[in-house]
């Protein structure tokens, strides 16, 4: 991985590189766009971060590409981006809502009903919140005292058994996922015969690292990663994109 120390040069480098190729830009939004928050809902973008995506969507093909629900992510971004979305499972493409699988009715289903019995998982686990995304079940542990942990992962993965959902585990949530997809495939099939890059901070961004080795691809924060480039936070990307402007 090239790191990219921060001062202006390198920065400038890369600007150029991203400049020369005109590519897809695919964002990763919690912890590349705006800092990670120990509660979901105050990840809010700052007016700054909103003119400058409004600026990169008019100059290039750009997708904001998140875990969030649809309307999770539009109530931080507002309406008029393209927005992959429940780690690829929904698209919207500046309004008009395309699902990338077939039965994602039944993955909303599943959620609704286990999201039914929220007050009795949160009784068991002092200091956890849950989320239905509406088709992904998010249980977040930021609050949560750190020797709840394994007993919460054994019963996560217990539901997935039980409903054949699949399981993450990431920065501070453990989460009930649609099998089958993730970022990199989504990116892949709006991305066909396009120049790409591709920013993210989590293993969910890997993902999408490793199914599109040839776009440009930015590791945002700590942390190991394939990606060509590494960015300390997301105030360093916001410089980036400004730059990219």
């Amino acid at each position: 991985m090239e790191q990219i120390n921060q001062n202006q040069t390198t920065i400038k480098n890369l600007i150029q590189e991203i400049q020369l190729q005109k590519p897809a830009l695919f964002l990763d939004y919690d912890g590349t766009l705006v800092p990670i928050s120990i509660n979901p809902e105050d990840a809010l973008a700052t007016p700054d971060l909103i003119e400058t995506l409004k600026a990169l969507d008019l100059r290039y093909r750009m997708f904001i590409v998140t875990g969030r629900s649809l309307q999770e992510i539009m109530g931080f971004i507002g309406p008029g981006f393209n927005i992959i979305a429940l780690h690829g499972a929904m698209t919207s493409l500046k309004g008009d809502l395309r699902y990338n699988i077939p039965d994602f009715e039944h993955y909303e289903k599943i959620c609704h009903d286990l999201y039914t019995k929220k007050d009795l998982y949160i009784r068991q686990f002092t200091g956890l919140r849950i989320y239905n995304k509406g088709g992904n079940l998010l249980f977040h542990t930021g609050l949560m005292p750190p020797e709840y942990f394994d007993s919460l992962k054994d019963l996560v993965y217990e539901l997935a058994q039980e409903t054949g959902m699949s399981v993450y585990i990431g920065k501070r949530i453990m989460e009930l996922r649609i099998p089958g997809i993730n970022k990199g495939i989504a990116i892949k099939k709006y991305s066909a015969g396009m120049k790409k890059l591709i920013a993210g901070d989590d293993n969910t961004d890997e993902d999408a690292f490793k199914e599109n080795p040839d776009a440009i691809t930015i590791h945002v924060g700590p942390g190991e990663s394939i990606s060509r480039y590494r960015l300390s936070d997301s105030a360093e990307m916001l410089k980036l994109l400004k730059g990219i402007v």
